[in-house]
Parts: structure tokens; sequence; C-alpha cells
């Protein structure tokens, strides 16, 4: 398997956890330790967070029953997940901080900083790790007793670097995805100094 640090795209210096960090398909079905886990779960705990409100919320299911029903909510491209051996689910409510105006929701936003630190801890443990927006909520709720108010942004697909027979496994598109390079926008299409720029707008 081709490991993030031969994916590097980065132009200018940063650290390797940031450049390495990609989102990869093909896992392997080997459990990660409760220990390895409850380690992510610490660094999400010290994430960033508007007046200290810690609105984030996350639930990785690692038991098999509960697993299976969490996978029925995937949606067919992400097929691949259903090999994984731990699904995180990251849950806030709009309510449980800071509501500014202009809507400026700021649960949303810290829950995105417990879920990155989350992920580059995952990265530091060696770990794949995948966030998908494709899923159906409802049944994902359901499965997982989450509160019909509370919002699940997302599930983060967890599991060990696969093998060759893994990568076997997923479709053509998804194998040629695992072994190009990473691309990002221009950083002059995504940063300024001092004012908006034209190129900042999305074409």
């Amino acid at each position: 398997m081709i490991k993030g640090s031969e994916r590097r795209q980065a132009e200018l210096p940063a650290d390797r956890i940031f450049v390495d960090r990609w989102s990869p398909r093909a896992m392997s079905g080997e459990e990660i330790s409760p220990e390895e886990l409850l380690t992510l779960f610490e660094a999400a705990r010290w994430a960033p967070s508007s007046m200290n409100n810690q609105p984030w919320r996350i639930v990785t299911v690692v038991e098999p029953a509960r697993l299976e029903a969490l996978k029925a909510a995937l949606t067919p491209g992400n097929y691949w997940a259903r090999k994984a051996p731990a699904i995180a689910a990251f849950v806030t409510q709009l309510d449980w901080d800071a509501r500014l105006d202009g809507g400026r929701d700021y649960a949303l936003f810290d829950l995105g900083q417990a879920a990155m630190a989350f992920q580059l801890q995952a990265v530091e443990e060696g770990l794949y790790v995948h966030p998908i927006a494709g899923f159906n909520p409802a049944i994902a709720k359901e499965a997982l007793g989450i509160p019909e108010s509370a919002i699940l942004e997302t599930l983060i697909i967890l599991g060990h670097p696969g093998s060759s027979a893994d990568l076997a496994d997923l479709s053509e598109k998804h194998q040629a995805s695992e072994i190009s390079p990473r691309s990002r926008k221009p950083l002059e299409d995504v940063a300024a100094f001092d004012a908006w720029s034209d190129r900042l707008s999305p074409r």
C-alpha cells in the first residue's frame, strides 16, 4: 500500500501529520485496541472550544451487532466501510454552544475541531481514518440511540492499513483514488493577506 508520506504534495513546510492525513478506503478488518480508541477520544477532548462549551459528543462503535446495525445506514458508495472494525459518530446540537449573529453556530465549528483532532491522533497512531457524509442519519441515529433533536454530522471510519487484497476489493474508481497523488487548490485560491481577493470566490 502507498503510505501517506509517499503522497505528500506540500509546496511549503508543514508538519508531517497534516500532509500525511488522507482518506483511504483500503482498510483491513483487524480490530483496533480500546487503548488506541481512548487515545483518539482524549485528543478530541482537548480540541479548542468556544467558551469551553465542548459541544462535541462521540460514539465509537465496535460491538459487532451494533456495528452491523450502523453499517446498514451506509450508502452504496461507501460499501468499502463495511469492512471497518470501528466507526465513530460525531454528534452535537446547535444550542450546546454559542449561537451568534450572522448565522455563526459554533457547535458545528467546534465539532469540526474535535473531529480534526481525532483524525490527526489516528494518523499518529498509524490508523487509517476516513470521514463520510454518505449515510442515512435516521437509520444511524436509531442504531445508536441518538436523540432525534441531535445532529449526527459525520461518521468517521477507522481501520488499520489494508493489504493488496483489501485494495483489490475496491472498485476500479476507488483503487485509482488510493494510488493517485493528492491534490489541493492553489494556496492563493483559498488564502489571502489583509483583504478579500476575487480569487477566493469559488469558480
